[in-house]
């Protein structure tokens, strides 16, 4: 038995190294994931974070097997797997001893010396009227003068002041406000303050005198722009308030602006069985359109109405499907799931003191969603609705469904989880294999035998 990669550190450091209890009889733990890839055998663990090389037949892999303590002593394999959690005390509730690692990881990681991201909503305000938008109905406001020159003093006075500010422009559609992340960006400057942003766009409004200011005035490394569908399904599905001859040509030449000058693409792609089959066509469509394709990320998530179908798993299978066509075309795929590190913090609304969201009417929010949370306050008066903030910070009980299930520490908050679907531990388990062979086809490129240590 090989390891293969070493895990997450703060497992370790929280967790500890597990020794062998005497008299005690140990079962694979749910998080122990069997895997083969390139017809070679794998274990890995979805909490540590570890993972094996076996050799066929080495181990008993089978959900019923178990080991005795003495078994476990005898056996430095079995010695191995007890001390890097895959396999557990019979008895022990792994949901409860998650929970407790994530309130102790979150503790140790709570950094209360001020803001390292915002979110900045420059205006609700969209020219384009998408149907499953969820902020539909909502009204449109945009930031005054006054909101902007509070938010800057806000900014100023909150911020983490030893790392660089984050910012994520997000709407409505943000560049409807490009005079106000304008204003906001120049005072960065004046201040001497170190910061970067990204964005969140429909990319209808780009040009090429905002693709300098992107550039050369706001720091802007990525922007996500969503694309559901090729021509005739992407105009209905816009809408889009202004008469473009075709919205669709219109946002794949701004596509190729921003690729043209090395700003990174995240693709979102909103996928339903009615725009399903013609993604393939889109991605061809956008690869005329793009120089460099490695810059490119395509992120096919199925919208939230899916979940709620009784068996949601033919979208998703296409979806991966599709995801494998696009990387062979020589994008990128969004991986969603992260093989070295322990995910406990899932969104900025579960690091209230990290990240904050600002509307344009300036109240403060735990994320750009801010029709769906309460308000924290504003940058007037700061954050005043604290039990808000300790809510978010407590680390919730694990739904009785979800008990048990191998994604549990890859999984978001349960009262705010969309995703209650028949399928989702299906496409987490894609979303694992995916995240695996890429990362085992990585270290096979690298040849790194200096990173696998040999246990027997």
């Amino acid at each position: 038995m090989k390891k293969i990669f070493d895990g997450d550190s703060m497992v370790k450091t929280i967790m500890g190294a597990k020794k062998v209890k005497p008299g005690c009889v140990y079962r694979w733990s749910c998080f122990s994931f069997p895997y083969t890839h390139n017809d070679r055998q794998y274990i890995y663990n979805n909490f540590s974070k570890v993972c094996f090389g076996i050799e066929p037949d080495e181990l008993d892999l089978r959900t019923e097997a178990r080991f005795t303590s003495e078994q476990a002593v005898a056996d430095e394999n079995l010695s191995a797997l007890v001390s890097d959690l895959f396999l557990v005390p019979e008895d022990e509730d792994e949901a409860a001893s998650y929970e407790k690692y994530a309130a102790m990881f979150r503790a140790m990681r709570t950094n209360k010396k001020g803001y390292s991201s915002y979110t900045i909503l420059p205006t609700t305000a969209c020219n384009a009227r998408c149907f499953y938008c969820f902020e539909e109905g909502m009204r449109f406001v945009t930031m005054t003068d006054e909101i902007v020159s509070q938010t800057i003093e806000f900014i100023k006075k909150t911020r983490n002041p030893e790392k660089p500010v984050n910012f994520a422009w997000f709407g409505g559609e943000p560049l409807a406000g490009e005079r106000i992340i304008d204003r906001i960006c120049a005072a960065m400057r004046e201040e001497n303050i170190e910061f970067k942003s990204k964005m969140v766009s429909n990319g209808s409004l780009i040009t090429e005198k905002i693709i300098q200011k992107m550039k050369n005035d706001w720091n802007l490394g990525a922007i996500q722009i969503t694309l559901d569908g090729v021509e005739e399904e992407y105009n209905r599905r816009k809408n889009y308030v202004f008469n473009y001859a075709s919205a669709y040509w219109h946002v794949l030449s701004r596509i190729k602006l921003i690729n043209e000058n090395g700003i990174k693409l995240n693709i979102r792609v909103n996928v339903d069985e009615g725009n399903i089959d013609g993604l393939p066509q889109m991605a061809e469509d956008v690869k005329c359109f793009v120089p460099n394709t490695e810059l490119v990320t395509f992120d096919l998530t199925p919208l939230f109405d899916i979940h709620e179908v009784k068996d949601d798993s033919a979208v998703w299978r296409k979806s991966f499907e599709i995801s494998e066509r696009l990387e062979a075309m020589g994008f990128k795929a969004a991986a969603h799931y992260s093989v070295s590190r322990t995910k406990v913090f899932f969104c900025m609304a579960d690091s209230p003191y990290s990240s904050v969201a600002i509307a344009p009417d300036g109240r403060l929010y735990p994320c750009e969603d801010i029709s769906n949370i309460g308000s924290l306050g504003d940058v007037f008066e700061g954050v005043t609705n604290r039990e808000l903030v300790n809510s978010l910070q407590r680390v919730e009980k694990t739904r009785e469904q979800c008990r048990g299930c191998f994604s549990l520490p890859q999984c978001t908050t349960f009262s705010r989880c969309k995703n209650r679907s028949a399928s989702c531990r299906y496409y987490s388990r894609k979303r694992l294999e995916r995240a695996l062979s890429h990362k085992l086809d990585s270290l096979t490129d690298e040849n790194d035998d200096k990173d696998t240590e040999m246990i027997c």
